[in-house]
């Protein structure tokens, strides 16, 4: 029983980080400009932190009955990574929010711009490395049911 939760639980998070990944792409194509794309996705994301954090925290406490090393590592370097994407878009929210003009509205060479930018990828190369570490828990959890 337990392992069928924690397989769900998994799968779900896996799914939610492509999903995301997806979902952002979309947006930024379809919304008429760059700050509506970045509206939905931030409402998207305020939501994913949850499933971010919240499953690889479950998840941690359903292994520590198992205590494989190698899935608790994995599980706690994705706690950390959760934190920190959530505190590189609680910055890119402050950041969005107080200034007068779209980000995206902004010289290249603006420093608030600039600061955004790299935010934006740290946060997305954070998302990226979830779904990474959400791939490598299931890999893991496959092999030693097998």
């Amino acid at each position: 029983m337990i392992g069928r939760l924690q397989r769900l639980i998994a799968g779900l998070w896996l799914g939610s980080a492509f999903f995301m990944m997806l979902a952002a792409a979309a947006a930024f194509r379809a919304a008429a400009t760059p700050n509506e794309a970045a509206d939905v996705v931030g409402a998207m994301l305020i939501r994913w932190h949850y499933i971010a954090l919240g499953a690889p925290l479950l998840l941690f406490f359903l292994e520590l009955r198992r205590v494989r090393a190698l899935v608790l590592v994995v599980l706690f370097v994705s706690i950390v990574v959760a934190t920190l994407q959530g505190f590189a878009d609680l910055r890119i929210r402050s950041i969005r929010a107080s200034s007068d003009i779209p980000i995206s509205s902004m010289r290249r060479d603006n420093p608030i711009r600039r600061q955004f930018g790299i935010l934006h990828g740290i946060s997305s190369g954070l998302l990226l490395m979830q779904g990474v570490l959400a791939a490598a828990v299931i890999m893991t959890r496959e092999k030693s049911d097998a």
